[in-house]
C-alpha cells in the first residue's frame, strides 16, 4: 500500500511557488490556502516563506526551482527586479489573498491533463 501511494505523489504534478509577505501572519495564511488547493493530480507546492520584500535570494532559489514569486503586500527591489527580469522569473503581487487563490487555482487547472470525451452527435446513411 505505502508503494502504491509513493507512485501516486510521484505521478502528481507539482507548482512550485516562493510565498513573501508583509507580516509572517499573513505568509502562514497564504500557505495554508494554497496547500487546501490540491487535488490527486495537481498540488501547489511552496518552496519558500518569508516575510519583508522580494530579495535577490528569493530570485536566486525562483531561477533554480523554475517557480513563481509571490509577493502579498510586499515588493521587490530594484536589484530582485533586475535579476528577475533577466532570468525570465515572473514576480506577482497581490493585496487581496482572494485574487492570489484564484490565480493559484487557474494556474493548477491549466496544469491538469485534458479530459477526453466523446460525445455521439447522429449518424448518416451513405446512399
Amino acid at each position: 500500500d505505502q508503494m502504491l501511494s509513493q507512485l501516486k505523489e510521484q505521478d502528481r504534478k507539482e507548482l512550485p511557488v516562493i510565498v513573501k509577505a508583509d507580516v509572517q501572519g499573513s505568509a502562514e495564511a497564504i500557505v495554508q490556502a494554497l496547500e487546501k488547493l490540491g487535488t490527486d493530480e495537481v498540488t501547489a507546492r511552496v518552496i519558500h516563506v518569508g516575510a519583508g520584500g522580494v530579495t535577490e535570494s528569493d530570485v536566486t532559489l525562483a531561477t533554480a526551482s523554475n517557480a513563481p514569486i509571490i509577493g502579498f503586500n510586499v515588493r521587490a527591489n530594484a536589484q530582485a527586479r533586475d535579476a528577475a527580469r533577466q532570468a525570465g522569473i515572473e514576480i506577482r503581487y497581490y493585496s487581496v489573498i482572494y485574487d492570489l487563490v484564484d490565480d493559484i487555482k487557474a494556474a493548477l487547472s491549466g496544469m491538469l491533463s485534458p479530459e477526453l470525451r466523446e460525445t455521439f452527435l447522429g449518424n448518416a446513411e451513405i446512399l
